[in-house]
């Protein structure tokens, strides 16, 4: 591929080692929880409730399966990727501003280009998408580049107590069976019996039907299809919030410096899993998403601190140089598990969908993931950016990466 550049030793100086590590390994946890929307029509089954006709077929290692990615995956690695995404935006910013060069100009661009590919990959690959809702919160989490540290704090806790708040009452909220949620329901049900035969055994046009009808339908609950920006940004506080997060602890060098602070790490880690792990069993066992909501920031930390402290060790730090690899092609790894895991789901692949429970579902993200460590680790042995980083690289900065 011309343009790409062969690695160079100094140009990798700029990367932090483990905070890679730690995308690659969110990268594997969004895996782990898109694999239900891979594979059958969990957006639906959710609306329907947890007594419906697909999950009354899963075998009890099925139920466990679904358990322990409750407790210790759902949401916990989207909150990582998206700590993340805060997290670089202060690293972009205080490395082009070195240069001497306009940060907000460059970073619209970066935004832009992320809204085309996320158009492109929701509508014509996979429904699931983030990164449309990535790159337009990025908007707004510009106007937040030049805060202080403790502002970006007060930010990203006062937000996400709302939306805490507001779950926890609607949790308390007793429910009715009435006539509107039944027609919900009996909508629902009707959407994933379509979804089923659909991608399972419809034609190319049909499934991408189907796709742009299930991404319609994801849009309309945040807002996006009324256009309401009130509604969409309510909905996604808790990526927002993280992105604050991030940006905070970006500014603060606790995660570029973290021999400097190993004390607070490790106060941090010990109160984060204190609070995040009993919080999270819960919501496990009693399906509260409030207890969700609060506990999986909670646990989200104590994993990034854990990673941090393990790269530490040299064996560990051998052994987690795979997904670091990953880590630096985040971006086309992401689009990458869409393309393997429609194929192998979809009706024009293998056509699996709605045949895959849990506990094979497990199982089919480990073989796709290990696939995406040994592609990433020979692609970096030859060139310093992903596929698809170098185009978005290109778009950004309006040239051919050295």
């Amino acid at each position: 591929m011309k343009g790409l550049s062969p690695l160079q030793p100094t140009q990798l100086k700029e990367r932090i080692e483990h905070i890679d590590t730690i995308r690659g390994i969110a990268i594997f946890g969004i895996l782990l929880v898109n694999m239900a929307h891979f594979s059958y029509p969990d957006l639906y089954l959710m609306i329907i409730g947890s007594d419906n006709f697909f999950f009354n077929n899963w075998s009890n290692i099925d139920h466990v399966t679904k358990f322990l990615l409750d407790t210790f995956v759902q949401m916990k690695f989207i909150t990582m990727f998206s700590f993340l995404f805060g997290f670089g935006m202060i690293l972009m910013k205080d490395r082009i501003e070195a240069k001497g060069l306009s940060f907000k100009s460059i970073y619209i661009r970066r935004l832009l280009t992320l809204l085309l590919f996320g158009f492109i990959h929701a509508f014509f690959i996979w429904d699931g998408d983030i990164l449309t809702e990535y790159a337009l919160l990025g908007f707004l989490l510009l106007l937040f580049s030049n805060r202080r540290a403790k502002t970006l704090f007060i930010w990203a806790i006062s937000l996400y107590a709302i939306y805490t708040l507001f779950a926890i009452l609607v949790s308390t909220v007793p429910v009715d069976a009435t006539n509107e949620m039944d027609a919900l329901q009996i909508e629902a049900l009707e959407n994933a019996e379509q979804a089923l035969e659909n991608y399972s055994n419809g034609t190319f046009i049909e499934v991408a039907k189907q796709r742009i009808h299930d991404r319609y339908y994801y849009m309309t609950f945040n807002g996006m299809a009324s256009l309401n920006p009130i509604l969409y940004f309510f909905v996604h506080i808790p990526y927002f919030s993280m992105f604050l997060f991030g940006a905070f602890v970006a500014k603060k060098k606790w995660f570029q410096r973290p021999k400097q602070y190993v004390s607070l790490l490790k106060k941090i880690a010990i109160i984060s899993v204190l609070i995040g792990l009993p919080l999270n069993i819960l919501h496990g066992i009693t399906k509260d998403d409030a207890l969700l909501i609060i506990g999986a920031p909670f646990l989200m930390t104590f994993y990034m601190i854990i990673i941090i402290y393990l790269t530490n060790y040299p064996l560990i730090k051998r052994l987690l140089t795979p997904f670091s690899a990953v880590g630096r092609t985040a971006f086309s790894n992401y689009i990458l598990q869409s393309l393997i895991a429609t194929t192998i789901f979809y009706s024009y692949g293998f056509g699996l969908y709605g045949k895959v429970n849990p506990f094979l579902g497990l199982f089919i993200s480990i073989a796709i993931f290990s696939v995406q460590l040994l592609i990433s680790t020979l692609w970096l042995r030859r060139f310093k950016y992903g596929p698809l980083e170098w185009v978005w690289r290109v778009a950004t900065y309006w040239n051919l990466p050295k």
